[in-house]
């Protein structure tokens, strides 16, 4: 498995998934996180938005219209 196909198969768990709202957290050195409360059913999880797969940090979300 090369490294896009372990990103398409990480990133296919949100597959399904409604986005409701919007999740904030405050890491250690004062950095804001953002994250996307996703729903399905009565089941939660946040996928937050981050710069690598670390956590080093707070990411960005390219949002594009298609």
């Amino acid at each position: 498995m090369n490294n896009n196909d372990a990103f398409v198969k990480h990133y296919a768990q949100l597959v399904g998934w409604t986005i409701e709202q919007i999740a904030t957290d405050e890491m250690d050195y004062g950095e804001e996180l953002y994250g996307l409360v996703l729903t399905k059913g009565k089941s939660k999880k946040i996928a937050w938005i981050l710069r690598d797969p670390e956590g080093n940090g707070a990411g960005f979300l390219e949002i594009d219209n298609v």
